[in-house]
């Protein structure tokens, strides 16, 4: 027998990564609660450790991003039950499906690119005095922000939630909404340097000059440029093939994130 040789082959394997296992027990048990009715209790954590053969750190992580997002309800002393659809709002579920899914930066970012594009040109037709507002106060915070790196790359993230807002198609806001605790962790990334944001600035302005004239070809247009721009900043930083199951954290409460 090859004890050395099967030894070699084991090694080449590799050993199972915490987050890959975490995210199978979220997956798994996400397929478990929806073959189960609105308001029904789970089995106990010990029966649910045995069932899906985890520790009960790995299950708790699960639970948490579960429970972030409405899927299941904690109840102190109770114990764990389904959420109802009224508790489970669709952006988090989307951003939870994107991590599930081990998506890509590369995979995201074109879809990014086919909303956005879609939003913006329906923002043009569509926007309303109120949603001028808001974007115009919006780029005044970020222009004021272009010494301040950080705080400009949230104003970026607002920016671009608030223009799928002006496209008046509450489909795609949830789209674009769950892409969002992805998008903020990874815009932070690109937009690093004061020349960076001020280039973000102008190519955000470009777009809402056209946005508000109504002009929907133009906007896509700069859109497509900016989007084009970031995708390559993002890139330069991340890499293509970066995968988006290394932020399921991102869907916890700050007070949760750190495992049981």
């Amino acid at each position: 027998m090859d004890v050395g040789g099967s030894s070699q082959q084991l090694e080449s394997v590799g050993r199972i990564d915490r987050q890959d296992l975490v995210l199978a027990t979220t997956a798994r048990l996400a397929k478990f609660i929806a073959g189960l009715e609105p308001a029904a209790r789970l089995p106990t954590e010990k029966e649910l450790c045995e069932r899906l053969g985890v520790g009960r750190s790995t299950l708790r992580e699960a639970v948490r991003s579960l429970a972030f997002i409405g899927a299941v309800e904690t109840r102190q002393g109770s114990g764990t039950y389904v959420g109802t659809q009224k508790d489970a709002p669709v952006e988090k579920l989307i951003g939870l499906a994107l991590m599930l899914q081990r998506s890509s930066v590369q995979e995201i970012v074109e879809v990014r690119r086919v909303l956005e594009v879609e939003a913006v040109r329906l923002a043009a037709e569509r926007h309303d005095q109120a949603d001028q507002q808001a974007l115009s106060a919006v780029m005044q915070e970020m222009r004021a922000s272009i010494e301040f790196p950080e705080q400009a790359a949230g104003f970026d993230t607002q920016y671009h939630i608030l223009l799928a807002r002006a496209s008046h198609n509450t489909a795609l806001v949830h789209f674009l909404a769950g892409m969002r605790a992805l998008l903020e962790k990874w815009i932070a990334l690109a937009v690093s340097t004061p020349p960076v944001v001020s280039d973000i600035v102008s190519e955000h302005e470009d777009i809402l000059k056209a946005v508000f004239v109504r002009d929907p070809e133009r906007a896509a247009a700069y859109m497509i440029i900016h989007l084009t721009n970031a995708a390559e900043r993002l890139f330069a930083v991340l890499g293509r093939d970066h995968s988006a199951a290394n932020y399921i954290s991102l869907l916890l409460p700050a007070d949760a994130r750190a495992p049981q």
